[in-house]
């Protein structure tokens, strides 16, 4: 069987707010990280941290979700609808990384863009230029994107751009948007970083359009990329943060929420 079917099963079981099951689908020894806390250990620690976060994103349902399998990992794509504290709908986008062993999920990584961001047309318009891309092979996507940010990270500008697309866009919701080569590499180089380590790739799994390239600053993972290729171009990529890690409040907010209230006939 696909570990896609166990990653459905899981976002099912989040949609359903089915904490139980979600707390099954984890291998008791489970790592588990996320874009709004410190690092998990345990199925049962992370049975609690789903059951405080379907109190805070109220009607959560994983929608758009895209799968890419390498191995025993999983990553999706995935935009999250739900309501925060004043019952208002909000969407946001979210990549997960799930590790799987023995049936079960060893390791897990939620990375995420602030709250309701939008894409503009430049992104829109490459969403919808690799949409129409039949693929190649996943190994040839892994190594555009892996190569990219390998040349990108030792210093070799000119080959990092070589594999970016003339109208190449790059979205972070934090650090914003960038179109072309030249914009998109240097906003990148913009960011800051700490005092002390360097960025490295930590992980990467291909598909036939899409990659996902996980960066880390040792020893905790920071950003994971979702990258969009076509003929061996990047066309797109989507910059998902573990946005406490770089200190972006990652809360849709601390307000407590009302309760809901039937409204009666006059």
């Amino acid at each position: 069987m696909s570990n896609i079917d166990s990653a459905k099963a899981l976002f099912s079981a989040i949609n359903r707010d089915r904490v139980a099951e979600i707390e099954g689908l984890h291998n008791p020894d489970v790592v588990f990280s996320t874009f709004r806390g410190p690092t998990l250990r345990g199925s049962g620690a992370v049975g609690d941290w789903h059951q405080e976060f379907l109190r805070m994103y109220a009607d959560c349902e994983y929608t758009e979700v895209e799968y890419i399998e390498q191995g025993n990992v999983v990553s999706a794509r995935a935009t999250i609808v739900a309501k925060g504290y004043d019952w208002r709908e909000f969407s946001q986008r979210v990549v997960e990384v799930l590790d799987f062993e023995d049936g079960g999920i060893s390791g897990r990584r939620v990375y995420a863009m602030p709250p309701d961001v939008e894409f503009t047309k430049p992104a829109a318009d490459q969403l919808k230029n690799a949409a129409g891309f039949r693929g190649a092979s996943p190994a040839t996507t892994l190594r555009v994107a892996t190569t990219f940010f390998q040349s990108l990270i030792g210093g070799d500008i000119d080959t990092a751009k070589a594999y970016l697309d003339p109208r190449a866009v790059l979205v972070d919701g934090v650090y914003g948007t960038a179109v072309g080569p030249d914009n998109v590499v240097a906003l990148i180089a913009s960011q800051p970083v700490p005092a002390f380590g360097s960025w490295r790739v930590e992980r990467a799994v291909g598909g036939p359009k899409d990659a996902v390239v996980e960066t880390a600053i040792a020893p905790r993972p920071r950003a994971a990329t979702w990258v969009r290729v076509v003929d061996e171009k990047i066309v797109l990529l989507e910059v998902h943060w573990m946005l406490r890690e770089i200190g972006f409040d990652p809360a849709v907010s601390n307000r407590e929420r009302p309760g809901k209230q039937v409204i009666m006939p006059i």
